[in-house]
């Protein structure tokens, strides 16, 4: 049951100044104080709603368990990806952990979106809703006589003037691969030969060939990928 004090008894506790009216509980640790409750756990302890009617300066860290809200609004600047703007918007910012394939919402402050990936760029102009894409093509390198080819490499193979026979790479790991085109259209008439370092066979949707692969379409292209096993041929 709680006890009647009198003032007096709380003197080592509260401090009054007389000068400036200011009244101080001066206590550094026990006994706390407690609003709402009788069981303090913090140096001030309110169980309930607080209104604050001015500023309010905290010199240190805040531990909130629930929501932030400014003006009856959620408040979640770190939920969200802003673009075009360094500073936290506090109406913007909720989009929940949704940024992924099939679940990407993404705020953007700004005219436009530029996307930059590997030989591809992309722009969407919000003001004019228009979309369009200018995609890169790989450069070529150009073969006009018999060499060694280097993996992961795109040729254009021009056998205008002769035939001629390039080789394969023996370096090579499952899944590289080497490129050829006809670039003028000659194959047909100078057909470009496709050997393998150590007579290894390739492979197309009728079963295996044996080296050397014979190009002999005109304005082919064709892609030649190790498996392992064979030079899977893809036309």
């Amino acid at each position: 049951m709680a006890r009647n004090r009198e003032f007096s008894q709380l003197g080592s506790f509260v401090v009054v100044d007389d000068n400036t009216g200011s009244i101080a509980i001066t206590t550094s640790s026990t006994p706390y104080v407690g609003i709402g409750t009788t069981n303090p756990l913090y140096k001030l302890d309110v169980r309930g709603d607080v209104y604050v009617g001015g500023g309010l300066t905290v010199a240190q860290d805040i531990n909130f368990l629930g929501s932030l809200f400014k003006d009856g609004e959620e408040f979640n600047p770190g939920g969200g990806v802003g673009i075009g703007s360094t500073a936290f918007n506090p109406h913007s910012g909720i989009i929940d952990p949704r940024v992924g394939v099939g679940f990407t919402d993404i705020n953007f402050v700004g005219a436009g979106l530029s996307v930059t990936g590997y030989g591809t760029t992309l722009v969407v102009d919000f003001n004019n809703l228009s979309l369009s894409v200018d995609a890169t093509v790989p450069s070529l390198t150009l073969l006009t006589s018999s060499t060694t080819l280097i993996k992961n490499t795109s040729y254009a193979a021009d056998t205008t003037s002769t035939s001629f026979t390039v080789t394969l790479p023996s370096n090579r790991q499952t899944g590289d691969f080497v490129e050829l085109h006809d670039t003028e259209s000659t194959w047909d008439i100078n057909n470009l030969m496709v050997a393998t370092p150590n007579n290894e066979q390739f492979k197309n949707y009728e079963g295996v060939i044996d080296s050397p692969l014979a190009c002999d379409v005109a304005g082919a292209a064709v892609k030649l990928v190790w498996t392992n096993t064979y030079w899977r041929v893809f036309a």
